[in-house]
């Protein structure tokens, strides 16, 4: 879902038990990164250290229901899904979060309602087969958005704006090792990720979104990937 700057490392899937675990490290502008995150069959645990902060939450999964919590207290937002909707309902970093995000046929999503205490007014044309460029417009707490996902021989070029800030990434895939590098919310990013399973949707939407989508390729970059 991603994070930012430079080294994402990872893991081990273990047959039975299905255990994996990432690690994140390098540079985000002037921050060092050491991001952990351990991965069980119906649970998550990432521990994002990020310069002086640091951020630990802890996620379940059951069915199509995702619980998030933080160990400071600030997060505890439940996500449902089915073939229609994804809702957010809850707290994320301390504000207040209850969020409907329609999905259509075509893989246009809308979203509606309160996120982190501001009403987005955002529409995200994910990529597709048929549509190899994704784009996000409108606003995202309170700020522009006009981000294009544009797919690359080997990954994906995102450039434009999000929360307000410049985006200029290109991710690129070589099988299980991925690399960012550019400019992410204005500031310098360089990251290489490494993956037991070859997924990397979680991180991608945790840095576009504020929070991961567990067990779902939310922006469809996943399956796209693999295509590549």
């Amino acid at each position: 879902m991603k994070n930012l700057l430079s080294v994402l490392a990872s893991t081990l899937l273990l047959a039975a038990g299905a255990q994996a675990s990432t690690t994140v490290q390098g540079t985000w502008g002037a921050d060092q990164i050491n991001w952990q995150i351990n991965t069980a069959e119906n649970s998550q645990q990432w521990t994002l250290q990020s310069g002086a902060t640091l951020k630990q939450m802890q996620i379940q999964t059951a069915a199509n229901i995702t619980q998030i919590t933080s160990a400071d207290g600030l997060t505890n937002l439940k996500i449902s899904q089915d073939s229609v909707q994804t809702a957010m309902v809850g707290q994320l970093d301390g504000r207040g979060v209850e969020l409907a995000i329609e999905h259509t046929n075509n893989g246009t999503m809308w979203f509606k309602g309160v996120f982190k205490n501001h009403r987005p007014s955002l529409r995200i044309d994910v990529p597709t087969e048929q549509r190899k460029e994704g784009r996000a417009t409108g606003f995202f707490k309170n700020e522009l958005a006009d981000l294009y996902m544009i797919r690359t021989t080997d990954g994906y070029w995102f450039k434009g704006y999000m929360n307000g800030y410049w985006i200029d990434l290109n991710l690129k895939r070589s099988g299980n090792v991925y690399s960012l590098e550019g400019a992410y919310l204005s500031k310098k990013v360089s990251l290489v990720a490494t993956t037991s399973d070859g997924a990397i949707d979680d991180v991608i939407e945790y840095l576009l979104l504020d929070t991961p989508i567990p067990n779902s390729d939310f922006l469809n970059l996943g399956s796209m990937l693999e295509k590549n």
